[in-house]
């Protein structure tokens, strides 16, 4: 048999019936609340059907004032709870595992979209025509955007999805914080 579908034990105990994994990716197909609907539902019901041993979601906010997109799902408490669960059936019905990706998008969020002014670790934009310069975030807002990771992570667990995956990536909030580029700090961040 072919190790790509053969079971993968993750160090964390979870058990994925086979290594195919489909990875994050935007689905933008949140309701106008923002919260996951039977769009959302019934994709993963498809795609949980075609054979993947574990389905990542994208792009699941922690702050609904700064998405990357209109149709986030956004996660800042457990308003959307049931909504959540019905999310993580849809896969669960099918034995694949899911896992929520957690972002946010900093300096990238959709200022045109809000009407805001995006945040970022330090007030570099980005390097395109017409992007504004995000504001630089405080210590005590960085602090609460660490605690809406933990409280979308929580709320994640209670709803049933089997791991969080924290966008770290393409030049998010998390990149942003890590880059000599666009981290001009000289406090502790």
């Amino acid at each position: 048999m072919n190790a790509l579908h053969q079971p993968l034990r993750l160090p964390n105990g979870l058990v994925l019936p086979n290594r195919i994994m489909k990875a994050a990716m935007s689905e933008a197909l949140a309701d106008g609340h923002h919260a996951p609907d039977d769009r959302l539902v019934r994709l993963y019901d498809r795609w949980s059907r075609g054979g993947y041993g574990l389905l990542i979601t994208g792009n699941v906010m922690v702050d609904r004032t700064q998405l990357g997109e209109p149709g986030n799902v956004v996660i800042e408490d457990d308003r959307d709870l049931a909504a959540l669960s019905r999310w993580v059936k849809s896969t669960h019905d099918a034995g694949v595992p899911i896992w929520a990706q957690l972002n946010h998008p900093g300096r990238q969020s959709n200022p045109l979209s809000l009407g805001h002014t995006p945040v970022a670790p330090s007030a570099v934009p980005l390097s395109l025509p017409g992007s504004p310069t995000p504001r630089a975030l405080t210590g005590p807002q960085i602090e609460n955007i660490i605690d809406r990771f933990v409280t979308a992570a929580q709320v994640c667990e209670t709803a049933g999805f089997d791991g969080v995956q924290i966008h770290g990536a393409h030049g998010y909030l998390v990149t942003q914080f890590l880059s000599p580029l666009t981290n001009l700090r000289e406090d502790g961040w």
